[in-house]
């Protein structure tokens, strides 16, 4: 299951809270129960991403606030990420601050998997959601990544450019790209964040390496905790995310990266009641909703991991009741 830090959660109860939300009401609304039942498991506190999505899903309907998501970014501490935004705080540059949110981004939340890409003179973060992330979440995280490298360097800091796999209204559109004074793409292949090169370099105002190892340290700590509790179907599931295809991505090769047998990891995704090829046609339907209509069918096919097109058309078939052409054609434009 997805989850995320109670502090992430908690800070935006307190941002609500400003704008006259009390939280016990607005925990009550969402049916929440998890601080109890974590309290009775004695786990770290962490929250299911199904909880979050509808803590988020209530403001924005309550407030009436089509971007709510991008308000509560823009409200982000470093103190709302817990150890790791002390991290990046005390990193000496923005390239180090990546590696460390790169590498430690479970701590705060286990809701995606974040990319790093350089090409010639641009860089790009990317974010692959899991899933069932609803378009606020997405448009919390975005925000304040670029809200925190903001306060570390420099306010009038701007990327060369921000996609959003969603769909957003020319006001709305209008309103991010006057904050983050850039051009902004939507309905894009990816959740991204382009911006120069040159900004890697650039020396942080908060730079202690002192503390910066010390945190390391314990983000080290936190972070072999947290992968020891996490279920195998989860560990699957990031895995899966991680690639950049999904060709060869066999069970074989799965249990290989965890350091196991396939006949073990079989064992323990059966005790948690899913298996394998389940998890891999998830992760095939969650990028097929990103390329279908961008890309061609014969490309699709061959990075969805599909031996020739008529197993990916049969597959297809299999999800959308349809063929692929029928679902461009008649689906998709609607």
């Amino acid at each position: 299951m997805s989850t995320i830090a109670d502090h992430y959660f908690s800070s935006s109860l307190d941002y609500l809270e400003t704008l006259g939300l009390k939280s016990q009401g607005v925990l009550s609304a969402i049916n929440f129960n998890e601080y109890s039942n974590k309290q009775a498991l004695q786990l770290a506190p962490r929250i299911s991403l199904t909880s979050y999505n509808e803590l988020l899903d209530y403001a924005q309907r309550t407030l009436n606030e089509p971007l709510f998501g991008f308000k509560l970014g823009q409200q982000i501490r470093t103190a709302d990420f817990g150890v790791l935004g002390y991290l990046i705080e005390s990193s000496n540059n923005l390239a180090s601050a990546i590696s460390a949110l790169l590498h430690y981004d479970s701590l705060v939340a286990d809701i995606g998997k974040a990319q790093f890409e350089q090409q010639d003179d641009i860089a790009t973060i990317r974010w692959l959601p899991d899933p069932i992330c609803n378009p606020q979440v997405i448009l919390r995280n975005m925000t304040a990544w670029v809200c925190v490298i903001r306060q570390l360097l420099n306010p009038q800091l701007s990327p060369s450019a921000i996609c959003f796999t969603g769909l957003w209204p020319d006001t709305e559109k209008k309103t991010l790209a006057n904050w983050f004074n850039c051009p902004i793409e939507t309905n894009a292949q990816y959740n991204q964040i382009s911006f120069p090169s040159s900004y890697l370099a650039l020396p942080f105002k908060t730079d202690n390496t002192q503390i910066n190892l010390a945190l390391k340290q314990v983000s080290d700590q936190q972070l072999s905790r947290f992968k020891s509790q996490q279920l195998f179907t989860e560990k699957v599931h990031h895995l899966l995310m991680a690639k950049s295809d999904l060709n060869d991505c066999s069970l074989l090769r799965t249990a290989s990266a965890l350091n196991m047998t396939p006949r073990t990891l079989q064992r323990h995704l059966k005790q948690e009641q899913i298996s394998f090829v389940y998890l891999l046609e998830r992760e095939r339907k969650r990028r097929l909703l990103l390329y279908i209509g961008k890309q061609p069918l014969s490309t699709i096919a061959i990075k969805l991991g599909f031996n020739d097109q008529s197993s990916f058309n049969r597959a297809f078939k299999r999800w959308y009741g349809c063929s692929p052409l029928y679902y461009l054609k008649h689906k998709l434009s609607r």
